[in-house]
């Protein structure tokens, strides 16, 4: 295996480059389109920050496959694949809202082993290494010891997408919160200021974040919704161990989510 702590250091170099970029967008007219739906938006800057991230990454390690949000593939079958989402939270972006990120995660044989989260408006910066812990700003994190739904604060139950047009219940839980950006809840998950989180989202918006929430102490199961399809959607719930059962069911039965393959990301 390579050194870990080293594709760290590239993993935080290229968020910070493409971080730059994002928050100098804050300044500018931006260019938007839209993808899957009207909610589901591209910036230029979206597009010029992975490309940073590329040219980080490929400077260091040619060899390794590279899939980010943008319409790239590269290297599928590579022992090593860079995972990346250049800005997530994009809707946020055009309402100069703060809550975006960059995600950036190392797999080794479809696992992964490293994860970075940095948040340009705030310049914090989420970091794990398999085995290792997680950080932020250097500063060891861990998820919050909740053991009951009744005093849990959730983060995000998927999407405005998925929500749209539909009755939705609200856990039962002390508080509620939303905001807009699924590597936002996960980095709010695993630092313990929210307890729970499930996402209807895709590989580049959690596989930086599962790292991360893992190894400050947290639980995480995901599946794709057709397993066939790694660029397709996965359902992704994340919790404190001490309500994580309780609350994938409530999410589940919720969002009529049960029927999806029952299979848990390594």
């Amino acid at each position: 295996m390579i050194d870990l702590n080293q594709a760290l250091d590239v993993a935080i170099d290229a968020a910070k480059f493409a971080g730059q970029r994002v928050l100098a967008g804050y300044d500018e007219e931006l260019t938007v389109t839209t993808k899957s739906d009207a909610s589901d938006k591209v910036t230029q800057v979206d597009l010029e920050a992975q490309d940073r991230i590329v040219e980080r990454i490929t400077a260091k390690y040619p060899e390794h496959g590279i899939i980010g949000e943008e319409d790239l593939h590269l290297g599928k079958d590579a022992e090593y694949r860079w995972i990346i989402d250049p800005l997530d939270g994009t809707s946020n972006y055009t309402r100069r809202l703060p809550h975006v990120g960059v995600s950036i995660a190392l797999q080794h044989k479809r696992e992964s082993v490293l994860g970075v989260l940095y948040f340009p408006v705030y310049d914090s910066t989420y970091t794990a290494v398999k085995g290792g812990g997680a950080f932020l700003n250097g500063k060891q994190i861990q998820v919050s010891p909740c053991a009951q739904m009744c005093d849990a604060y959730i983060a995000e139950i998927f999407s405005d997408r998925k929500c749209r047009g539909k009755s939705v219940n609200y856990p039962p839980c002390i508080a509620y919160r939303k905001f807009g950006s699924a590597v936002t809840s996960c980095a709010y998950l695993a630092a313990g200021s929210v307890h729970a989180t499930a996402l209807q989202c895709h590989l580049w918006d959690i596989a930086a974040a599962e790292v991360i929430i893992r190894e400050a102490g947290g639980r995480t199961e995901w599946a794709f919704e057709n397993p066939d399809d790694e660029r397709g959607s996965l359902i992704f719930y994340a919790a404190s161990p001490g309500i994580f059962d309780e609350f994938k069911a409530f999410a589940e039965k919720q969002y009529d989510s049960g029927k999806l393959r029952a299979e848990s990301g390594k």
